[in-house]
């Protein structure tokens, strides 16, 4: 399930130095904050998982998927109510042959999503295959 555009959407991406910042505003009318927590709804892990995956993706302008969650930590609730931008980082990223010897690439990279004060609420690594087209 693609959340581009539905549960989020982004209003300001900066790319230099092979690092990524995104500024992504949060829809706090989407249906899943209807069902995560009523009346206190909060960004569920596996959301912002996924808005990981799919901003990596973005950066790297070619689709992936996860092979390996190695790091995740979440320090903070993502409430809409609370936090309507919120911004993620990517940086580490790097392409190598898998070490299983099958040939296949890996792209690795380091996720941080904090708020515009600089908090953070989550720190994710992340290790993804390229998709075939």
């Amino acid at each position: 399930m693609k959340l581009l555009n539905e549960l989020y959407t982004i209003t300001r991406e900066t790319h230099e130095d092979g690092a990524h910042d995104y500024l992504l505003r949060l829809n706090a009318g989407h249906f899943i904050y209807a069902a995560h927590f009523p009346g206190e709804p909060i960004t569920p892990g596996v959301c912002i998982l996924q808005i990981a995956h799919e901003l990596l993706q973005l950066a790297l302008k070619k689709p992936l998927k996860i092979i390996c969650v190695k790091n995740v930590k979440f320090m903070k609730l993502v409430s809409p109510d609370q936090i309507r931008e919120i911004h993620y980082s990517i940086s580490k990223i790097s392409e190598s042959v898998s070490a299983e010897g099958d040939g296949k690439n890996v792209v690795r990279a380091q996720i941080t999503v904090s708020d515009n004060d600089g908090a953070e609420y989550a720190k994710l690594s992340l290790m993804m295959q390229p998709e075939p087209i």
